[in-house]
């Protein structure tokens, strides 16, 4: 016998559980697809902003190249109370993106992002 239910959330990948996967509230989704022509290394920005925001107990790998901005975390098997995430960057995220994609991932105040972006507007050493 199959059964079958209705649900108003769009379905999730096989591979993605819910529990696992960060909510983005619909301003930060909307800045998921900002997109920047700046040239610079956004793989390198991502990790001095990763330095600066130190996630709490979290393992982080960044994606380079992915075709939208999202984040995913979830607990690491076998190390109580340690995570896993997983920043996924495309090659034309704003810097805002980033940080804010970050700070989403740090459980940092939306103005820990907005600092960041002010103190690394330069974009020394990101070229």
């Amino acid at each position: 016998m199959v059964r079958a239910t209705l649900s108003t959330q769009p379905p999730m990948p096989a591979s993605f559980k819910p529990e696992y996967t960060l909510d983005i509230t619909p301003e930060r989704n909307q800045l998921a697809h900002e997109v920047s022509d700046e040239h610079f290394d956004r793989a390198a920005f991502a990790r001095q902003a990763l330095e600066l925001a130190r996630p709490l107990r979290t393992t982080v790998a960044i994606c380079e190249d992915a075709t939208r901005m999202h984040v995913e975390s979830g607990p690491q098997w076998r190390r109580r109370g340690e995570r896993w995430a997983l920043l996924a960057i495309p090659r034309n995220a704003s810097r805002r993106a980033i940080a804010l994609a970050v700070a989403e991932l740090s459980r940092a105040p939306r103005a820990w992002a907005l600092d960041l972006l002010v103190s690394m507007e330069n974009g020394a050493g990101y070229s």
